[in-house]
């Protein structure tokens, strides 16, 4: 069990530096250690084993290698559906979690209305955690909106990605105002994505000032 958190950890901070293959490399074995400890002790380890192979589906992604980034990721939602039947509070986070990453996953292979579904499952979760506990996952429903946006702008449904993208935007508004340092970025990303949306719409005026209110926030961090 050691050995396999340990190399779940390597793992981490080998993508934190660039080094995506031999990150790879320690989350594929991780996830076989993990694979026998669940065979030992289903109920104590497959926690664990949904948590790596969530970070192998982030790790094969960031190597373009998507359809097994998608076959990891699905499997570890597969996991977390069950331990949610058994311990929602616990386990609803993770699983918003991996259903965003999904439907980023679904997109990278073009297959756009099944990333859209997962990422609306994936913002429904995160607005039922916020209502419970809204400084802990506000942060989530945030960047969820933002990918609920593009999502929607994949599939042309422009009024419908602005105002995912109108709401992601508000959130993170609300977050700044508490914690400039940490979300302003996100702040500035997000009226970036707006400012193209508003474009799309002919909005150009508004789409002008969306862009350059992220370009003066980048400008002054």
């Amino acid at each position: 069990m050691k050995t396999a958190r340990f190399l779940g950890w390597i793992a981490t901070h080998l993508s934190f530096i660039g080094r995506f293959i031999e990150a790879g490399d320690c989350d594929s074995y991780a996830v076989l250690l993990w694979r026998l400890l669940v065979a030992e002790n289903p109920d104590l380890h497959t926690p664990d084993l949904a948590d790596q192979l969530g970070s192998l589906g982030v790790g094969l992604s960031d190597l373009n290698r998507h359809e097994e980034s998608l076959g990891a990721t699905e499997e570890s939602i597969t996991l977390y559906r069950s331990l949610v039947e058994t311990n929602p509070a616990s386990y609803t986070p993770k699983l918003a979690l991996q259903l965003g990453n999904v439907g980023i996953h679904l997109s990278n292979l073009n297959r756009h209305e099944e990333s859209l579904g997962a990422t609306e499952e994936s913002v429904t979760l995160y607005r039922s955690l916020v209502e419970k506990n809204p400084a802990s996952y506000t942060p989530g429903l945030a960047r969820g909106l933002g990918s609920l946006s593009v999502r929607l702008s994949n599939l042309n449904q422009h009024m419908e990605s602005l105002g995912a993208a109108q709401e992601s935007v508000t959130q993170y508004r609300s977050l700044v105002d508490k914690n400039p340092a940490s979300y302003t970025p996100d702040l500035a990303r997000e009226l970036d994505n707006l400012g193209i949306l508003l474009s799309y719409l002919n909005r150009h005026t508004e789409s002008l000032e969306a862009t350059q209110e992220s370009f003066l926030l980048l400008s002054e961090m």
